[in-house]
């Protein structure tokens, strides 16, 4: 069995991106576990640049993030996010002027949307 796209041989999901000139480079969100099932995964990729998406930490629970131009994360939990593994923060979509959609899992395992502006 092939472990995920975006996963390395030990199952650790890890974002990257491509330059203009076809390099492509790896990172991880800070707080992101290294085990299996674990690490970075974005989700949205914006003109010029920002990457959101959600890393899931050592103890299986989901965060949020954005990759901005200057290669700096801002990483976020939403108001009512659970804590428990499977739950948490997981950003799906952004936009130019900075607003970042997604879902939130809450401690009751009830999915939630969320819409957060100005990281």
């Amino acid at each position: 069995m092939l472990p995920p796209a975006g996963s390395d041989a030990n199952g650790v999901l890890h974002g990257f991106v491509r330059s203009n000139q076809g390099t492509l480079s790896t990172f991880d969100a800070p707080g992101a576990g290294t085990g299996a099932g674990q690490g970075t995964l974005p989700e949205s990729n914006n003109t010029p640049g920002p990457i959101a998406g959600n890393y899931i930490d050592t103890n299986f629970v989901n965060h949020g993030f954005l990759f901005d131009q200057e290669a700096s994360f801002h990483v976020f939990d939403v108001p009512g996010a659970g804590t428990g593994a499977g739950q948490g923060t997981i950003p799906l979509g952004n936009n130019n002027p900075g607003a970042i959609t997604g879902e939130y899992i809450d401690g009751g395992n009830v999915i939630h949307g969320f819409l957060v502006q100005g990281l």
